[in-house]
């Protein structure tokens, strides 16, 4: 029996052995400054990730033009890096937070964020990264910063032809408003009053806090200039401001809460406040101040109930956006194709071979 399971541990280290050497194998390489291989591994782990985002397995071409993308962030990467270009972790971090907040859709840290996964999945940061990416954090964020130096590179070198993009006319601008108008709706909108007490240290006094604060409000609804001027005093450990909620999955999705509890705050009539509830780092109760009946915006509207920006503005800064977004795409095509060379990178396997090593 002894021998058996001495037999079976050998031959299980043995497959966990050729495993790992397996995704260590190189199977190319980029050699524009310096040798930089590319790992069956980290193809995996860029494939898992789009598998994710696109719901199915890739085929073998697909997977080829994974692996080509690799090569081609290499060589830019390698010529930002001879070009002095270098992203610093404050800017990749930066990056992430502004990633995780637009997902969210409110400004979020990443320790923050953290907390929030950990109450509602129970799952660390890294945990959850993987299995909604299929990448751990560190190699998420290894993606971002090479995104980062890429564009970074491609506007040092194609500046002249980035800047010159024209603004949409105003004939264009009215003519996508007329074949993209139903695609311009408002939701049923509600603005809150909402007020936070982090916890921080001291959770009892936060707690008292917000119950005080609940009482003036039921006392009065409309006393919450008060309560903002006071948030925004030196010492005081209360946040307060208005918000606006649409009645949608992805509002009921970025505020955390189940549809039918979203449902329920547009229930309320207005002046009408929340109990309390408790989250893991703070405590939160709000007032309803005004409700708003969904509706196609008109170029005049603004897009933002509470906002400034006018429809016809933000139509006109969608066009320019996806005119800069063409063109950065066209100029990185360019930049990519300028230092693809058979010099500056190999393939080690190719034809029936390398099919065979991409059909995992």
């Amino acid at each position: 029996m002894r021998k058996n399971v001495i037999t079976l541990l050998i031959a299980l280290s043995l497959s966990i052995g050729a495993f790992a050497q397996t995704n260590l194998q190189p199977i190319a390489e980029v050699k524009l400054t310096g040798r930089a291989p590319i790992t069956l591994g980290q193809l995996k782990t860029r494939v898992s990730a789009l598998e994710k985002e696109i719901g199915r397995k890739m085929t073998f071409a697909e997977r080829q033009q994974t692996l080509d993308g690799l090569i081609n962030e290499r060589l830019i990467v390698q010529a930002a890096e001879k070009d002095g270009i270098k992203i610093m972790d404050s800017e990749v971090n930066n990056y992430f937070n502004e990633y995780v907040s637009s997902q969210l859709g409110q400004q979020i840290s990443e320790a923050d964020f953290a907390k929030l996964i950990k109450e509602k999945t129970n799952m660390s940061l890294d945990e959850y990264m993987k299995a909604q990416n299929g990448m751990t954090l560190a190699e998420f964020k290894s993606f971002l910063r090479t995104q980062l130096t890429a564009q970074a590179y491609v506007m040092q070198k194609k500046q002249k032809e980035l800047q010159s993009i024209p603004s949409p006319t105003d004939e264009q601008i009215r003519s996508y408003y007329e074949v993209n108008k139903q695609s311009f709706v408002q939701p049923d909108t509600v603005q809150l009053f909402l007020v936070v007490a982090p916890k921080g240290d001291k959770p009892s006094a936060a707690e008292k806090t917000i119950k005080d604060i609940q009482k003036k409000l039921t006392a009065n609804p409309k006393d919450t200039a008060d309560i903002r001027t006071k948030s925004q005093e030196k010492n005081f450990t209360y946040q307060a401001g208005e918000i606006f909620v649409s009645k949608t999955s992805l509002a009921a999705e970025q505020l955390g809460i189940p549809m039918d509890e979203l449902l329920k705050i547009f229930n309320m009539k207005v002046g009408e406040v929340s109990p309390i509830t408790e989250t893991a780092v703070n405590y939160q109760c709000f007032v309803v101040i005004e409700k708003k009946d969904a509706k196609i915006l008109g170029l005049s509207d603004v897009v933002e109930p509470g906002g400034n920006v006018s429809l016809y503005e933000y139509i006109k800064k969608m066009v320019i956006m996806q005119r800069q977004n063409e063109a950065l795409n066209d100029a990185l095509v360019s930049v990519t194709n300028e230092l693809r060379k058979p010099e500056n990178f190999v393939v080690f396997k190719t034809g029936a071979e390398l099919e065979k090593t991409l059909s995992w």
